[in-house]
């Protein structure tokens, strides 16, 4: 007797297949993830260490609306708008740095108040030092210059 050639086979391979690419694909951008938080966690670590004390005026303070629970504390991803103000003749510079800050530590953070960092007087990253007794986590720091067109230089 002959088959009208359609078997489960020509539904369930091409189905199987998009579900392996699926989560393939969900694999790899993970494992990217968790190597980009990896790195500016280590990064942040060693500007900690290694990096030039600095003093920097809270410019611009924008909650994203994201939190963080890490060491029993919840913490809230900011976007802090900071101008660095090195020790030395060296002249002030303006940043945007995004970082973790505990929920308790929001106040020390508003614009017009001055914080300790440390940065890389090369590349001009920098990491948010903690005040005492202030638990620290690094995972989302990233900071980058602001653009050219909006420094703005004290008189």
């Amino acid at each position: 007797m002959a088959t009208s050639g359609f078997s489960v086979w020509w539904i369930l391979v091409p189905v199987l297949a998009w579900i392996v690419f699926s989560l393939g694909v969900t694999l790899l951008r993970e494992y990217r993830r968790h190597q980009v938080q990896s790195s500016r966690a280590q990064r942040a670590a060693e500007l900690l260490d290694r990096g030039e004390p600095a003093m920097a005026e809270v410019i611009a303070f924008a909650d994203t609306g994201q939190r963080r629970s890490a060491s029993g504390t919840v913490w809230a991803v900011a976007r802090l708008g900071l101008r660095v103000r090195p020790a030395g003749a060296a002249e002030p510079f303006d940043v945007e740095q995004t970082t973790s800050i505990a929920l308790a530590d929001l106040p020390d953070h508003a614009p017009g108040k001055t914080i300790a960092v440390r940065f890389d007087p090369a590349s001009r990253e920098l990491a948010v030092e903690r005040r005492a007794g202030s638990p620290a986590y690094y995972g989302a720091d990233a900071s980058r210059p602001r653009a050219a067109a909006n420094r703005t230089v004290d008189a």
